[in-house]
């Protein structure tokens, strides 16, 4: 998703960076929650089956149903695994996008006390900032 901000100036830019790493890493926290849960889930799922196999003397879990919708995806009833790579992957996600906004906002510091005549047009791509556009 593509989003065009306008900023009076760097310094803005870089208030608003660091309150978008803020509002990432609260989401990172809950995701991380999310994980551990997923993980005793997909732990016990795996105990479970494992017994299943071996009282039963055959495999008789199956997995849930994946419908895949190009760019996404849905999970109707998965195994516990597979919802822990889901989230996995969402925590990942979150990780670099807090590393990018972290380097960019390095990058622009020594800009912040620059004065600029005209507001900053900000193009930001997936929740980063991808294109700065200043008018003299």
């Amino acid at each position: 998703m593509y989003v065009i901000k306008e900023y009076a100036s760097f310094t803005e830019i870089i208030k608003w960076i660091d309150e978008t790493i803020a509002s990432l890493r609260q989401q990172l926290a809950e995701n991380l929650k999310k994980l551990e849960d997923a993980r005793a889930r997909a732990e016990h799922a795996k105990k479970l089956k494992e017994l299943l196999k071996t009282l039963a003397g055959e495999d008789i879990s199956g997995p849930g149903k994946v419908i895949d919708l190009k760019d996404a995806k849905i999970l109707i009833n998965p195994d516990p695994v597979s919802e822990l790579q889901v989230v996995e992957e969402a925590i990942e996600r979150i990780n670099r996008t807090i590393l990018t906004l972290q380097n960019l906002k390095k990058a622009l510091e020594p800009w912040s006390g620059v004065e600029v005549p005209n507001k900053i047009t900000v193009v930001i791509k997936e929740g980063i900032p991808s294109s700065f556009i200043l008018r003299l």
